[in-house]
This record gives C-alpha cells, sequence and structure tokens, in this order.
C-alpha cells in the first residue's frame, strides 16, 4: 500500500498525488506475472492509499544487502530474465518505466520479481520527444540528460535497458555504478 498525506494547495503533495494517479493508470492496465498488481485506491479523510500487490520479502536492493557476496551469477541471470519479460510487455505497449533500479524491483519469496513503481513511467507517443528528465541519477541513461539539455532529441524505450544495465552491476557490486563519485557529476 502507498499513501499520500493530501495538502490543498500544496505543490509537493499535488506532485505526490499526480504520480500516484499515473501509476494507477498504467498498473490498472496491466496484467503480468513480472509486474506489481494494482487492487484498488480510496481516499480517506486526507490521504490516497493506493492498493498493491504484497510482494514478499521485498525489493533487490533488500536482496542485495541481506545476501551480499553470496549472490551467484545464475540468481542475477533469473532475476534478469524476469525483468526483461517485465519490461517486454511494457515496452510492447510502448510503455517506458523510466526509473529501473534495484528499489523498484520487488522479489517474491519464490525468486520472481516484479517491476513497481510506475510514478514515472510514461507512455511513448510519436507527436513529440521525450524531453523530461525522470528517473533517478545513477540509473539515468546519458540520453535522458541529453534531451533535456539539447531540447530537440528526445529517447525511447532503450533508456530501461540503460537503467537494468545499472542494476545488473548494482546486482554484483552491492551499489551502483558510479555511485563514488560526488558533487554535481552523480547528478547530471
Amino acid at each position: 500500500m502507498k499513501e499520500v498525506n493530501i495538502i490543498p494547495d500544496d505543490a509537493k503533495s499535488a506532485e505526490s498525488l499526480n504520480q500516484l494517479e499515473q501509476e494507477i493508470k498504467f498498473l490498472s492496465q496491466f496484467k503480468h506475472e513480472n509486474i506489481v498488481q494494482y487492487y484498488g485506491s480510496d481516499t480517506i479523510e486526507d490521504r490516497f492509499y493506493i492498493y498493491l500487490e504484497y510482494v514478499h520479502p521485498g525489493s533487490i536492493n533488500k536482496y542485495v544487502k541481506q545476501h551480499y557476496g553470496a549472490i551467484t551469477e545464475s540468481v542475477i541471470r533469473n532475476f534478469t530474465r524476469h525483468i526483461l519479460r517485465g519490461l517486454a510487455f511494457l515496452h510492447g505497449q510502448k510503455i517506458m518505466h523510466r526509473d529501473i533500479k534495484g528499489a523498484n524491483l520487488l522479489v517474491d519469496i519464490n525468486g520472481v520479481v516484479k517491476l513497481a513503481d510506475f510514478g514515472m513511467a510514461k507512455h511513448l507517443s510519436s507527436a513529440a520527444p521525450n524531453l523530461s528528465l525522470k528517473g533517478t541519477p545513477y540509473w539515468m541513461a546519458p540520453e535522458m540528460v541529453q534531451a533535456t539539455l539539447a531540447k530537440d532529441v528526445g529517447y525511447d524505450l532503450a533508456v530501461d535497458i540503460w537503467s537494468l544495465g545499472c542494476t545488473i552491476i548494482e546486482m554484483f557490486d552491492g551499489k551502483p555504478p558510479w555511485s563514488d563519485l560526488e558533487g554535481v557529476c552523480c547528478n547530471v
């Protein structure tokens, strides 16, 4: 379950609510074994709730921290296969996740990985290039930054594959690539 406290006339609250509505829009359309399932949403008083499939024990981040040094190549290969199945489904619908990382990939007790957190997701339309900078810096594809700076050339579904590559490195190393960088270079 996700929860957002609704504060009237608050920009941050409105943005969080917009992201949850975006997430609901996408998740309500999806039925796939590698995508977390949406069960409904509700507003109670000044709080907005979204009900999602409970995936235990949790994120790949948590798994990596608990098993660091013990994650085998075959486990990473299996996780990657599940992530790719989820991405293939999304990309078949022309949808970019735009925030693939260990924290947004949930592993169930059977080792099945499910994509979660669709607040940054976007439908790929041919009408206009994608120029918005959405995602998390260490996992963000270079073309996303370039598109934001150049304002003329957009990006496409491949940004999720870049982020998956960064996530694979994260699974092997226990930290995202470039996480040792400091200052502006790690936020661009």
